[in-house]
């Protein structure tokens, strides 16, 4: 190697010390991504030190070594195992790195907190602000605690007013009739006024969101866009003389949604629904498990008690019942084998659906406590900053290091 080509070589190599560990990488591999810190040369050169020819960095070194793999693979951001989410977080955002994981974790940061100051986008107009803070975020001021009491307890109301409802008829002794609970009418014109508000709720947020486009992308949005529709729906039905009566009970279904909505002013139903959406991936494991068990089993049971006169196993599809309610475990009793081969095929049934339920629950719990964790921290955050900071510094072992 030439004289030159040495220079070269030295020059575009980069020393980086974080914590007292060195690392030495090339520019070209930095440079990859030029809006983070380490990619720009001008945002890293606060951090560097003359007397030593390096870069230093008073940060956790466990953390740096998946954010230096980061540039070294072209992006695959991996997290240590035994780095809990919020230290990462505090590495990744400092350093200015952008990823899946990244974005996943400031939506659901932003979905949890009741913050309105930790949302990444706010409406430019002072007076839209207001109203977006006022309708989406319940404990900002005074007024907006007033109309979550107002919104919850319609919500209540309206999931009350169904169910009573339903009890369309009360006995009465003294006259051994039948009488009206309540009147029709009455029930109507407090469900339609539930449902004006829930109408006006609705767009409202609508139109003073930060951005319309975004705005039916969240999970609690469409709850509410699903259960409005589906009232106007019923109205819809029951004016038509035409009108389907299982597209009315459908459309009366999906208005039991709105049960959901109280999850905009709980942060438990908030932890629970988000722990259920970051956890698709293991429940959909669970459904394919389950189904390739049922079909197996109701296969294997329904030839186990063929020919037996007494059997309810008359077709496969007639086992999926018996199979369902035996690989998770409930066992109805209203169906069951008779002869000693559907037996066997029952109890073997029964030991893998515990099998096959336990599967899901600790990946169910692992995602339970990431995203209890992540409301926790955030909760730290907004009551102590300041603290908040110093504990981090304390965890990450970070100490101040004067150059002289």
């Amino acid at each position: 190697m030439s004289h030159s080509q040495s220079n070269l070589y030295l020059s575009d190599r980069v020393v980086i010390n974080v914590s007292g560990e060195r690392y030495e990488t090339l520019e070209s591999t930095l440079s990859r991504y030029p809006n983070t810190l380490l990619g720009c040369p001008t945002k890293r050169s606060q951090y560097f030190d003359h007397k030593q020819k390096e870069y230093f960095f008073n940060r956790n070194r466990q953390v740096f070594d998946a954010i230096l793999f980061y540039y070294q693979s072209y992006g695959r951001l991996v997290k240590p195992d035994l780095i809990s989410d919020d230290i990462f977080m505090d590495e990744i955002r400092f350093f200015e790195i952008q990823s899946d994981f990244v974005t996943a974790r400031e939506k659901l940061e932003t979905s949890l907190s009741g913050n309105p100051h930790s949302a990444r986008s706010q409406p430019q107009n002072q007076l839209q602000r207001q109203i977006w803070i006022l309708f989406t975020y319940a404990g900002s001021s005074f007024w907006a605690r007033i109309l979550g009491v107002w919104s919850v307890t319609v919500i209540v109301m309206s999931v009350v007013i169904p169910c009573i409802e339903s009890l369309e008829y009360d006995f009465h002794e003294s006259v051994g009739t039948m009488r009206s609970v309540l009147e029709g009418n009455t029930y109507a014109v407090l469900e339609s006024g539930c449902y004006i508000w829930f109408t006006f709720e609705l767009c409202v947020r609508f139109a003073s969101a930060p951005k319309k486009t975004q705005f039916f992308r969240q999970p609690l949005n469409i709850i509410d866009f699903i259960t409005v529709v589906s009232y106007y729906l019923v109205l819809l039905i029951e004016g038509s003389r035409s009108g389907s009566l299982s597209a009315m009970r459908v459309a009366r279904i999906l208005r039991v949604l709105r049960i959901f909505k109280l999850s905009r002013y709980s942060s438990g139903m908030r932890i629970l629904l988000f722990t259920f959406l970051t956890s698709l991936k293991e429940l959909t494991m669970f459904l394919i498990f389950l189904l390739i068990s049922v079909l197996l089993s109701s296969s294997a049971a329904y030839y186990a008690e063929y020919g037996e006169p007494k059997s309810n196993f008359t077709s496969i599809p007639a086992t999926f019942w018996w199979s369902v309610g035996t690989v998770t475990t409930l066992g109805y009793g209203d169906h069951y084998p008779q002869t000693l081969a559907g037996k066997l095929v029952g109890g073997a049934l029964s030991i893998i659906g515990v099998l096959i339920l336990a599967l899901p629950v600790f990946l169910f719990v692992t995602n339970f406590k990431k995203v209890l964790g992540t409301h926790f921290s955030l909760v730290n955050d907004d009551d102590d900053g300041t603290d908040q900071e110093d504990f981090r510094r304390h965890r990450l072992g970070i100490r101040r290091l004067n150059f002289s």
